[in-house]
């Protein structure tokens, strides 16, 4: 086989391959997921794990192999970019209403009147969580679900998958023998595709209902790989741009977007969710965060090395 058909192959498997991944979630029907919330939230979660271990085990040791004295430095940056955005956003689309807090009335009266609204009150703050307002205690989780007003986190998201489908697409069109490009394919692909599901799951999870909005978004997301292939494929010079400094810099970046998105939307959301719903559920999702990260760093460490 010549390393041309191989390429050909592996537009293929990853083009078409992470757009089924991606479009899986959203054959889900909404009655199903009303009769799973926990099921799909969990599903969430793991995807939350992976794109955590995509940034921190697969894109930032990437990026410092090239750029070992200022990796850090640009993963912060690249953290604190769509965070500056997203706050940006709400300060032209947010509101000046806040609701007003409720006065608190002091009744003063006998003795026996004191002792029952002191244990009315007792009784109240046992059924109240510890991260209610009037609660005396500080709560380890928000009540409050990260508002979903902006679509930065979505955006954020959409770019880094992106920019690290096109430079691994890249490093695939510019290998000489049929034998290292498929190698390097089932590298990429073992992780594309569960990253491609779990991108799928999130804009489910963000846009509901938006069917065209989440084809877009998956078919750019598919579209990365291709192009970097193409471009690879085509171009004798790509070597001077794959050792630039400008793609460790963008690896970099890439990593704390997904960081950003990872810790600041998708798992506080899912958290503040089920805080209250049911009793261990945190627990669970905990888990699953735990298996999706514990498959990403596997499949990252193992096949990767591998191609390599």
């Amino acid at each position: 086989m010549e390393a041309s058909t191989a390429k050909v192959i592996s537009i293929i498997a990853l083009g078409l391959g992470s757009f089924v991944t991606g479009m899986a979630p959203a054959c889900i029907s909404h009655s199903a997921r009303q009769r799973h919330p926990l099921f799909i939230s969990c599903l969430l979660c793991f995807g939350g794990g992976v794109l955590l271990a995509t940034s921190l085990t697969h894109m930032l040791p990437e990026a410092r192999e090239k750029l070992p004295q200022y990796t850090e430095l640009l993963l912060c940056a690249g953290f604190f970019l769509v965070y500056i955005v997203d706050e940006i956003v709400h300060i032209f689309n947010g509101t000046n209403e806040h609701p007003q807090s409720p006065v608190v009335q002091r009744n003063y009266g006998t003795v026996e009147q004191s002792l029952l609204e002191r244990r009315s009150n007792d009784d109240e703050m046992r059924d109240k969580c510890c991260g209610d307002a009037g609660s005396p205690t500080m709560c380890h989780i928000s009540h409050t679900e990260p508002c979903n007003k902006s679509s930065s986190g979505v955006i954020g998201l959409l770019c880094a998958l992106f920019v690290h489908s096109l430079l691994e697409g890249l490093a695939i069109g510019l290998q000489e023998t049929a034998s290292q490009v498929l190698l390097l394919l089932g590298a990429v692909a073992s992780h594309k595709y569960v990253v491609g599901f779990c991108l799928g799951a999130e804009l489910c999870a963000s846009a509901p209902g938006r069917l065209c909005a989440h084809i877009v978004c998956v078919a750019l997301f598919s579209g990365g790989s291709v192009a970097g292939i193409a471009v690879g494929a085509v171009l004798d010079n790509v070597n001077v741009l794959k050792d630039s400094v400008a793609v460790p810099i963008m690896q970099a970046l890439a990593a704390g977007t997904l960081l950003y998105v990872t810790v600041s939307e998708v798992l506080p959301r899912e958290r503040a969710r089920w805080h209250e719903r049911k009793h261990g559920a945190g627990m669970v999702q905990f888990i699953a965060v735990a298996v999706g990260f514990a498959i990403m760093y596997l499949l990252t460490m193992y096949l990767d090395h591998d191609a390599e």
